[in-house]
């Protein structure tokens, strides 16, 4: 990145929209295990919805027909810890990727039947099912653990294929230039004939050989009507002498950024930045990113480069407490365009054991492992108070509900309201959002009301 270009980003608009963006973030599903980077694919009934790495954790998934429900690989008794899921993966590449899907739980199986992917239903007699590294799964896809560098193939159709097609091509050629490439079948290498590839068809071997006249960024992909399409390969057909990748892009890529709102969605605290690169059918493909952070809540806070010309598509990070940190990427193709820059914000909440936070009068400290840094501050004594002294413009209060909850008192600067804190008992979700306040040094005290229990497990500060 330019230093003019640094300059004019880091000075003005993208870093102050991300300023108004975090005080409208909503807080994401709770995460269970450590963010893990998987190729994710996806195949549909006439064309690939997604094919692109995509970092994911065992979380719980929302879907439209069955609400939310955990998926990290312990559902039904299949594992004894939590890790990343097919259908976990499925749910963070929609955040990225420009699909939607839904899903039917069945409690008895404690996992989601995938109804839709993208514009794709499934019938009575054409389903959705998943592979991992072209081997179908033996359980529900929220049942089995994936590791990092895994493929997770979603497929239409599943159960009526009879190949899972895998192929091998060059990603560079000249105009005119005849080339081979190869199509075996993922699950158990076997060569695969009469398959198609750029008009092609594979012979007894997998082997075909295709050429292309015309300069251009392609994207080769292997199928035949009974097989799951094959995986993607990107190739670039430039003039003889021409640098690679130069004469058929003609654009910038664009790019995707996904970071929680706050760091309590996951119990450490420390979470994962995700981002994802298109450079468009005719493009060259994303060959790196750049990331950069920066404090909002600190006036004058400098841009500080994370990684430069990176490849990798994720970040695990942890701020300091009270701090919003809005993480900037930029993706570059391999004809050197840059892709205007996109900005996700994270807010780090004060702990509800932060000296920051102060306690009196009948609060006790309970070790819960779900709970942010894993402890929570209860409350049933009538009149128990905290306060914070906060520099900023709005507050959230990190907590649980319980089912016999008691209700809670909230006051910035003099101005209240009671807030009832009975519900479905979650740990790390919002549980309060203030109104918004003129931005600058304001006062929070909260204050228990009847003897009912009360939980804190943070206090998140928008800048």
């Amino acid at each position: 990145m330019t230093a003019a270009t640094d300059k004019a980003l880091g000075a003005s608009r993208p870093w102050a929209l991300a300023a108004a963006i975090a005080c409208a973030l909503a807080v994401p599903a709770t995460v269970g295990a450590a963010p893990t980077e998987v190729q994710l694919r996806i195949e549909g009934s006439g064309a690939t919805i997604f094919e692109g790495p995509v970092t994911t954790d065992g979380h719980e998934v929302t879907t439209p027909s069955s609400g939310t429900h955990k998926c990290d690989g312990t559902n039904n008794g299949a594992n004894p810890q939590p890790g990343p899921t097919p259908t976990a993966a499925l749910d963070d590449g929609a955040k990225l990727g420009s699909y939607t899907w839904d899903g039917t739980w069945f409690e008895g199986f404690q996992d989601f039947l995938v109804d839709r992917v993208g514009p794709d239903s499934a019938t009575s007699s054409q389903v959705w099912g998943q592979y991992v590294n072209s081997q179908p799964s033996q359980t529900g896809g929220c049942q089995e653990i994936v590791a990092a560098g895994d493929e997770v193939l979603w497929a239409y159709d599943a159960f009526s294929k009879t190949h899972v097609l895998r192929l091998a091509a060059p990603d560079t050629a000249q105009t005119g230039q005849a080339f081979e490439v190869a199509v075996t079948d993922g699950q158990d290498g076997s060569p695969v004939a009469g398959a198609s590839v750029a008009g092609s068809l594979t012979d007894a071997n997998g082997r075909a050989t295709v050429a292309f006249g015309d300069a251009g960024i392609y994207t080769l992909k292997a199928d035949r009507a009974d097989s799951v399409r094959s995986n993607g390969v990107r190739l670039c057909v430039d003039p003889p002498g021409a640098d690679p990748c130069s004469s058929g892009d003609t654009s910038a890529p664009a790019v995707t950024v996904d970071a929680p709102a706050f760091s309590s969605a996951t119990r450490s605290g420390r979470f994962a930045v995700s981002w994802q690169g298109d450079d468009g059918q005719g493009g060259s493909g994303v060959a790196s990113y750049d990331l950069d952070v920066r404090r909002l809540d600190v006036q004058g806070a400098p841009v500080v480069p994370l990684a430069t010309a990176t490849t990798a598509v994720s970040r695990v990070y942890q701020g300091r407490p009270g701090g919003t940190y809005a993480f900037r990427v930029t993706a570059r193709d391999r004809a050197a365009r840059d892709s205007e820059p996109v900005i996700a914000t994270t807010t780090v909440p004060f702990d509800d054991l932060n000296p920051r936070i102060r306690l009196r009068r009948g609060w006790e400290t309970l070790r819960r492992r779900a709970a942010f840094h894993g402890t929570v501050t209860r409350s049933k004594r009538r009149g128990a108070t905290a306060t914070l002294r906060f520099t900023g413009s709005q507050v959230v209060l990190i907590g649980r509900r319980l089912r016999r909850a008691g209700r809670l008192a909230v006051n910035i600067d003099g101005r209240g309201q009671v807030v009832r804190l009975r519900g479905r008992p979650r740990h790390r979700r919002v549980i309060y959002r203030s109104r918004a306040v003129r931005s600058g040094r304001h006062v929070l005290r909260l204050r228990a009301l009847g003897s009912r229990p009360v939980e804190l497990d943070g206090v998140a500060v928008l800048p």
